[in-house]
């Protein structure tokens, strides 16, 4: 994994644990023991890519059923081009969990759905 890629989820993550809002949400949600979701997305054409750190309902995922995401915190700007979700979000999961040393990694979606890397 790219170190400087690390580095600068390092400085995400403390800006999350700093955030009024988002660090709360998201330590509720880590002691909780909920799976975490990233996000990666756009909102519309000729946008940088944002990444919501989000939950689910983990029983009605389990079922199969589609469920929304209860979104805790946002962050705009993380990367330029669909094909950065793969590192980005790997880097991204890789300090969430060594952080929180989260059970199991964060699910990560590209633009609300299972993100496939390329073989």
């Amino acid at each position: 994994m790219d170190p400087a890629l690390l580095q600068y989820f390092d400085v995400v993550c403390d800006k999350i644990a700093a955030h009024a809002s988002y660090g709360p949400k998201l330590e509720d949600a880590v002691r909780a023991g909920r799976r975490l979701v990233l996000n990666y997305h756009t909102h519309g054409p000729d946008q940088t890519y944002c990444v919501s750190v989000c939950v689910r309902n983990d029983a009605l995922a389990q079922l199969g059923i589609d469920s929304p995401l209860e979104e805790l915190a946002h962050i705009r700007g993380i990367g330029p081009t669909r094909e950065d979700c793969g590192p980005r979000m790997e880097a991204f999961a890789a300090r969430l969990a060594a952080r929180h040393r989260l059970a199991q990694d964060p699910v990560i979606l590209l633009d609300g759905a299972p993100f496939m890397p390329n073989p």
